[in-house]
Parts: C-alpha cells; structure tokens; sequence
C-alpha cells in the first residue's frame, strides 16, 4: 500500500512539474505575442493619422484617432460593466435558489421525523462503518 502511495505521487508531482513547465512557456509565449499586437495596433493608429493628416491638419488627424480610441475604450469597459451585473444576478439568483432549496429540505426532514430518523442512521453508518481494506 505504501509503494503504491509513493508510485502515485511520484506521478502527480511529475504532472504537476509538467504542468508548471508549459504555464510558464505559454505565459512567455502569450507576452511576446500581446507585444507584437500592441506593436501592430500602434503602426496601425500611426497609419490611421497620416492618413487622415491628408484631408485634415495633423493635430486634427491626431485628435479624431484619439477620439475613436477613446470611444472605443468606453463601449469596451460600458460592456463589461454590464456582463459583470448580469453575472452577479445571476450568482444572487442560484444563492436565493440554493438557500430556499435547502430551507424546503429542512422544513421536509421537520414534518417527517422518521426520514430524519433514517437519514441520521445512513449517515452515521456511512461515517463509522468500517470497510475492509484489500490491500493490508
């Protein structure tokens, strides 16, 4: 029994390893890709601006690109603030769900004293029954 529990966790701290080991080449792989697109998006503004800097003045150009970001930014976070509440009615509505459930169950086992009986019983036997281990 005990080679057992030291093959297994032998085998788990090696996933763990594993596991750790491919975070980290994900994390550095993921940074270098963010910089590459906040590289790209920049160029990409720059570009928008000598664009505009064609029809407009510059400071013109650079004020409307600006802008458009800025808006951009203010629906993006106007978006998230509205998921977040949803999500929170909808977490507020399983703990309402969650405590009314188990109001109903305790109010079942208080009428019913012989299914707390049997209920108490079950547990109790599945608590202090000993099961023979095969293994010692």
């Amino acid at each position: 029994m005990k080679l057992l529990l030291g093959l297994l966790g032998q085998i788990a701290a090696l996933n763990v390893a594993k596991t750790v080991a491919r975070a980290k080449r994900n994390g550095i792989m993921i940074g270098i890709a963010v910089l590459l697109f906040l590289t790209a998006y920049i160029f990409g503004l720059i570009a928008l601006a000598l664009r505009l800097s064609r029809h407009h003045p510059p400071e013109v150009a650079a004020l409307f690109v600006a802008g458009g970001v800025l808006l951009l930014g203010l629906i993006i976070l106007v978006a998230m603030a509205i998921w977040n509440r949803i999500e929170d009615r909808r977490a507020r509505r399983r703990r309402i769900d969650m405590q009314s459930n188990i109001a109903f169950g305790l109010s079942v086992l208080q009428s019913q004293p012989m299914l707390m009986a049997a209920l108490a019983a079950g547990f109790a036997a599945s608590l202090f029954g000993k099961k023979k281990d095969a293994d010692e």
